[in-house]
C-alpha cells in the first residue's frame, strides 16, 4: 500500500508540475491536474489539501532532483583536487539553468510568487538547500587542505554566482540562451578558474 500510495503522490506532482508550467498558477485547476493524473478530485485533496500546497510541492519535486544530484555529486570528494570536482559540479549546473523545464519553472514563480512569504518559501525549497550542500562540500574540502575557504556560506554564494553570470545576464529572466556544450564548458571553465583564484589552497587571504 504504501508503495502504490508514493507512486500516486509522485504521479500527481508530476502532473501538476506540467500543469502549472503550461497554463500558470491562476489558469491551473485542480479539476485538470486530477484528469491529468486520472484520480478523482478528493484524492488529490487527500494528497495535497490546497492549490498553494501542490504547486510548491510540484515546484520541490523538480527542483528537489537537481539538488539531490548535486549533493551526490559532491558527498564524497572533499579529499581530491577541486578543480575536477567544480568543474562537474558547474557544467550540471549550467546545463540544468538553461534546460527548457526549469527555465519554464523560473518564468512560472517569477511572475507567481507576489509576497515575500511565498519567495522565502521557495527559497527554502531550492536555493538554500544547494547553497548548505555546497558549503558543506568547501568545508571539508577546505580541512582537507584542498580549498583555503574562511567563510563557506559566503564562498558558496559565490560560487553559484560565478556559474550563473554568463546565463543570467545573457538574456530576460527566463528565458536563458541556447548554450552548446562547449559553451557551457567554456563558462564552467572561466568561473572555476576565478573561484580557485580566490580559494584556491594556494590563495594567501589577507586579515584586516
Amino acid at each position: 500500500m504504501r508503495v502504490r500510495t508514493e507512486a500516486k503522490r509522485e504521479a500527481i506532482l508530476e502532473s501538476a508540475a506540467q500543469v502549472f508550467m503550461e497554463m500558470g498558477y491562476e489558469r491551473a485547476s485542480m479539476a485538470e491536474i486530477a484528469d491529468r493524473t486520472v484520480c478523482s478530485k478528493p484524492t488529490l485533496y487527500s494528497y495535497f489539501p490546497s492549490k498553494a500546497e501542490l504547486f510548491f510541492g510540484a515546484i520541490n519535486h523538480k527542483l528537489g532532483r537537481q539538488v539531490e544530484t548535486v549533493y551526490a555529486e559532491l558527498q564524497s570528494h572533499a579529499p581530491e583536487e577541486p578543480w575536477p570536482v567544480l568543474t562537474r559540479l558547474g557544467e550540471h549546473h549550467i546545463a540544468t539553468m538553461v534546460s527548457p523545464e526549469v527555465s519554464a519553472i523560473t518564468r512560472l514563480v517569477t511572475t507567481t510568487m507576489t509576497n515575500r512569504d511565498d519567495a522565502e518559501r521557495f527559497w527554502e525549497l531550492s536555493y538554500k538547500r544547494l547553497v548548505e550542500i555546497i558549503e558543506t562540500y568547501l568545508i571539508a574540502a577546505t580541512e582537507a587542505g584542498r580549498l583555503n575557504v574562511r567563510n563557506a556560506r559566503v564562498a558558496a554564494q559565490h560560487l553559484l554566482a560565478l556559474y550563473e553570470a554568463e546565463v543570467n545576464w545573457s538574456g530576460p529572466v527566463g528565458f536563458s540562451p541556447n548554450l552548446s556544450l562547449g559553451m557551457i564548458q567554456k563558462a564552467t571553465e572561466r568561473a572555476v578558474k576565478v573561484f580557485l583564484a580566490a580559494y584556491g589552497r594556494e590563495c594567501e587571504v589577507v586579515r584586516r
